[in-house]
C-alpha cells in the first residue's frame, strides 16, 4: 500500500490591494495639497506685505513731494484751484504759477514757469495723478492750456488709479464762518493765497481716507520786506547809539560845555533845544 505524505500548503507574499493603494494615495495628495497651500498662502502674504510697503513709500513719496513743493512757493507764485467735472469720480487742476523750476528731462536741461497737478480718469474708474510743466505762463487767460494750444514740456504721472483725489481750501480770514467739511474746493484770487489746502485720498484697492493738510506762504511784497528791515536797522543803530552815550558816568553831555562826566569838546553834549546848561546830570544822553 502506498502512503502519501500530506504537504501543508505554503502562502505565498502578497502586495498591497488596491483598496489600500487608493487610500495611500488620497492620504499623500491631501498632505502635499496642504503643504502647497500654506506655502501658497506664505508667498502670497509676503507679496502682499512687499506690496503694502511699496505702496506706502509711494505714497509718503508723494506727501513729502507736495509738502516741499508747498513750502518753497515763492512769494510772487499765483495758486489756482479749479474743478473740471460735476460728477464722480470728480477731477481738479491745481495750477501753480511763476514757480521757476529747473531740471533735467532726458539730460535736456528745462525751465518750467508753471505747473499743474491733474486727475485724468482711467478706464477702471479711477483717477491716474498727472503732473505738468509748462515754459510760459498759463493763467493769463480764461481758457486753459489744450484750448490755446499749449502743450506741457514734461509730464510725469506721480500716481495711479486712486479711487478719490479731491482738494479743500480754508481762508483764516474766514475761518470763523467756514465749517471743516464746508471748506470751498476752488480758488480763484490771483492776488491772494490760501491760509491751507487739504487734500482727501482714497489709493487704489483701499478704502481708507487718508487726508493731509498742507500750509501755503503767505505773499510778501519785496518792497514791504525792505521797509520792515531798513526800520529793524535804523532802530538797532539808536538802541546802541542811546545805550552808548547814556552810560558814561557822570551827565556832564547835557550841559553845552565838557563836564566832569564827558570827554568832549565844548558845544557837543547836547542835540539842539534837547538839553542845555540847566540839564540834570546823567539825563544828556537821553531823550
Amino acid at each position: 500500500m502506498k502512503v502519501e505524505s500530506c504537504q501543508q500548503p505554503v502562502r505565498c507574499a502578497q502586495g498591497f490591494s488596491l483598496f489600500e493603494l487608493v487610500i495611500a494615495i488620497a492620504i499623500a495628495g491631501f498632505v502635499l495639497t496642504s503643504i502647497f497651500k500654506i506655502a501658497d498662502g506664505s508667498v502670497r502674504a509676503n507679496a502682499k506685505m512687499v506690496d503694502l510697503q511699496n505702496e506706502e513709500i509711494e505714497r509718503d513719496a508723494f506727501f513729502t513731494f507736495l509738502r516741499n513743493h508747498f513750502d518753497s512757493l515763492p512769494g510772487d507764485a499765483i495758486f489756482n484751484l479749479r474743478n473740471t467735472s460735476s460728477s464722480e469720480p470728480y477731477t481738479s487742476e491745481l495750477t501753480f504759477q511763476n514757480t521757476p523750476v529747473s531740471f533735467n528731462w532726458g539730460g535736456i536741461p528745462i525751465a518750467a514757469q508753471a505747473t499743474r497737478l491733474i486727475t485724468v480718469p482711467t478706464v477702471t474708474g479711477g483717477l491716474d495723478i498727472v503732473l505738468e510743466y509748462y515754459d510760459v505762463q498759463i493763467l493769463d487767460s480764461d481758457e486753459g492750456p489744450a484750448e490755446r494750444g499749449i502743450d506741457p514740456i514734461a509730464t510725469v504721472t506721480l500716481l495711479d488709479d486712486v479711487r478719490l483725489f479731491e482738494w479743500s481750501v480754508l481762508d483764516v480770514r474766514n475761518y470763523e464762518d467756514t465749517e471743516r467739511d464746508e471748506w470751498p474746493y476752488e480758488w480763484d484770487a490771483p492776488n491772494q493765497r490760501p491760509s491751507y489746502v487739504e487734500l482727501t485720498v482714497i489709493f487704489e484697492n483701499g478704502d481708507r481716507r487718508v487726508k493731509r493738510l498742507f500750509w501755503i506762504p503767505k505773499k510778501s511784497n519785496p518792497r514791504t520786506t525792505m521797509s520792515a528791515l531798513q526800520n529793524n536797522a535804523r532802530g538797532a543803530r539808536q538802541n546802541a547809539g542811546g545805550a552808548g552815550v547814556g552810560g558814561q558816568p557822570g551827565g556832564g553831555q547835557g550841559g553845552g560845555g565838557a563836564g566832569p562826566g564827558g570827554n568832549r569838546p565844548p558845544g557837543t553834549g547836547a542835540r539842539p533845544g534837547t538839553g542845555g546848561a540847566g540839564a540834570p546830570a546823567g539825563r544828556g544822553g537821553t531823550r
